[in-house]
């Protein structure tokens, strides 16, 4: 008879505090790396804290949760009375720590590491954020606000599917429309503005991964504006456009259905042959009887 393997109990335990741990320090290492009051023990504390008031219950995680608020209260309070400023930023990181701790605590595995990541790139990118921020003119920043608006607002409240009875028309697939042209508009502009020309092809690659006719369109209203510059860059993202849209279509059909692009792809090469090295013989002209 098999023998059933027995597990140690508090395995399950053990992962979840460790991951909590680990997170902590994580993000820890940024703030020490500031010198900052709250650094790796302070943080490491924190996620352990949420840790164990996820594993004991929801009333012992609301217990952990508020000991941490009187700690970070207290943590502002000495800072000021120091002559330095408030360290919301560190708060605010202290809590969201916590929080991800909490979800470990609770089993969670993919949130609270997430989180934790989240958390440490916005500590640690806090100067190219500041600046990117700054750079920002007030019709950029109402593009952006747009688009949002656009995406996220309404999008969401359109109908799904049909809304006329002979299916021509759809309101959500033509939203879609234009949410792609206004974004790969703004991220082309954006990416112009960090990179140049190598802006512009990139956008092209991946507005091509995602709709290469509206990304094709996009690029040419933009080289055919009054003033436009850049048209060779224009042209090399149209290019990748149309490249990224072969390799898209090429994956999807490899996953789908190979043994049709095994037959694409043979197809292709004996075509090449034939246009490349295939010649097309003369027939011999005819003899003339002698009269």
């Amino acid at each position: 008879m098999p023998t059933e393997v027995a597990t140690w109990p508090y395995v399950p335990t053990l992962a979840r505090l460790a991951l909590a741990l680990a997170i902590g320090l994580f993000v820890g290492i940024e703030r020490e790396r500031r010198q900052k009051v709250a650094g790796v023990r302070t943080f490491a504390f924190a996620a352990i804290l949420g840790a164990v008031g996820g594993l004991l219950g929801e009333g012992f995680a609301l217990l952990a949760l508020s000991l941490l608020g009187i700690l970070v209260v207290l943590l502002n309070v000495d800072t000021i009375r120091s002559g330095g400023g408030a360290e919301m930023t560190t708060s605010a990181a202290l809590l969201v720590t916590a929080f991800a701790g909490l979800l470990a605590g609770q089993g969670h595995t993919f949130t609270p590491t997430l989180l934790g990541v989240v958390t440490a790139a916005l500590l640690a990118w806090k100067q190219p954020l500041a600046g990117f921020s700054h750079a920002l003119t007030e019709s950029e920043l109402r593009s952006a606000i747009l688009l949002a608006i656009l995406a996220f607002v309404v999008y969401p409240v359109l109908p799904t599917g049909s809304v006329d009875p002979w299916g021509l028309i759809l309101p959500r697939e033509a939203w879609v429309t234009v949410v792609l042209i206004a974004a790969l508009g703004f991220a082309n502009y954006i990416l112009l503005k960090l990179y140049g020309a190598r802006g512009v092809e990139f956008t092209g690659f991946l507005g091509g991964l995602v709709n290469s006719t509206v990304t094709v369109t996009e690029l040419a209203n933009r080289l055919r504006a009054p003033g436009a510059q850049l048209s060779e860059a224009t042209f090399r993202g149209i290019v990748l456009a149309t490249l990224a849209m072969l390799v898209r279509n090429a994956a999807i059909l490899g996953l789908l259905a190979p043994r049709a692009l095994l037959s694409l792809g043979g197809a292709a090469r004996a075509h090449a042959r034939r246009r490349g090295g295939g010649r097309v013989r003369s027939r011999p002209a005819r003899r003339s009887r002698a009269t």
